[in-house]
């Protein structure tokens, strides 16, 4: 609330009556614009400095560009240009009290909004994606396992939700220019309603993507220290569902609340918290090939010759087994093995196949098929 003894001009109509005991205030309004200059000056030089070394790593390093790639890149552009919407709705009298901007005024913030709404709810869903895509690619070799199955479900889910909410706000009244202008003839939906069951969903599919690398990091054979710097790694410190949840309780707390030219600005900035982290999520993993040494002065293929094969499977007797290509030289294996050898391979690459199945018993002095790398007598992966 602004209370101040400057009193508005004769000629002002404010597009809200202020509450008892407050004046307005359009000479000189309360705003969230220096909030929303802040948080933009934290998140878009986070996720754009982690997003080119995500880069350098996967195209100068790994030599490697997948569709998971394009996805990281949609999330980043798109985080960019929604922090530039939720600074240009500042700019428009979003983030000040209805009480102190007339009715063209708050039309604008009102307008804009409903813009920044829109590419959050589809950046929101590509984050998640990218998010889910990772994951895919490290905690799920066994395609339509149950695992990969629950990893699948969430991916049809998340598009199918944002899908809907997307459109939903785009045409949430008839006509569409009712949605700023509640002044003019016309219907819409409760856009409180929307914005409430998106900020929940977004907090339960936040956790329920938190708990997959905790499932599948459990099954590894890892101390737990290092269980919990992967968990940690995979989720950026556990941010996106910590975001996720005060923004929800923000949206709940402004349900209702009439001067949506103040409260509903305030959930932008929750939500540029949010798209940031999720960004963070997918760069953080891969970067730390930039801090190994041999992997940098190394001119390895990103996946195994066939004579590279041939001596994985000769390798079976050594006292130094065959690299672990799923873990031990994936993201996992390279933040955390102490295991330098061998080379990197990318699971799921495009135009390619690598076929991972359950490990059969093999007798003594039985060796495997051609083309079959034995890893660590779990599972096996094979060049096709």
């Amino acid at each position: 609330m602004s209370e101040t003894s400057t009193a508005p001009t004769p000629t002002f109509t404010p597009a809200l009556e202020p509450p008892p005991g407050v004046k307005s205030n359009p000479d000189n309004p309360a705003s969230l614009a220096r909030l929303a200059d802040i948080t933009i000056g934290i998140c878009i030089p986070f996720v754009t400095i982690f997003f080119i070394l995500r880069c350098y790593a996967r195209i100068a390093i790994k030599r490697v560009w997948i569709f998971e790639d394009f996805i990281v890149t949609t999330a980043w552009a798109g985080t960019v240009a929604y922090c530039g919407i939720m600074r240009a709705t500042m700019s428009h009298h979003g983030g000040q009290h209805s009480w102190d901007i007339t009715p063209a005024q708050f039309h604008e913030a009102s307008y804009w909004f409903n813009v920044a709404s829109i590419e959050y709810g589809v950046m929101i869903g590509v984050t998640k994606l990218a998010v889910l895509w990772l994951y895919r690619r490290v905690f799920s070799p066994i395609r339509w396992s149950v695992f990969d199955i629950a990893i699948v479900t969430l991916i049809v889910l998340i598009s199918g939700f944002y899908g809907i909410t997307t459109f939903v706000k785009i045409f949430e009244c008839n006509p569409r220019e009712k949605i700023w202008d509640k002044t003019l003839p016309g219907t819409c939906v409760q856009t409180n309603l929307i914005l409430n069951i998106s900020g929940g969903f977004n907090t339960v599919t936040d956790f329920l993507i938190l708990l997959l690398p905790i499932h599948a990091v459990r099954q590894l054979q890892m101390d737990k220290l290092k269980q919990t710097l992967v968990v940690l790694a995979f989720t950026f410190g556990l941010c996106a569902p910590i975001f996720a949840t005060i923004g929800f309780v923000v949206r709940l707390k402004n349900s209702g609340n009439k001067d949506t030219s103040w409260r509903q600005p305030e959930i932008l900035l929750w939500g540029a918290a949010e798209l940031a982290s999720g960004n963070l999520c997918v760069c953080f993993p891969e970067l730390a090939f930039l801090f190994r040494k041999r992997n940098r002065k190394a001119n390895t293929p990103k996946r195994p010759t066939a004579s590279q094969v041939r001596g994985w499977n000769e390798s079976k007797g050594s006292s130094h087994p065959p690299s672990d290509p799923y873990f031990t030289k994936s993201l996992m294996g390279t933040m955390f093995s102490t295991n330098g050898d061998g080379p990197y391979i990318e699971l799921q690459d495009q135009g390619h196949d690598v076929n991972v199945t359950p490990m059969r018993n093999l007798s003594h002095g039985e060796k495997p098929e051609e083309g079959v790398v034995i890893i660590r007598n779990e599972v096996t992966v094979e060049r096709q």
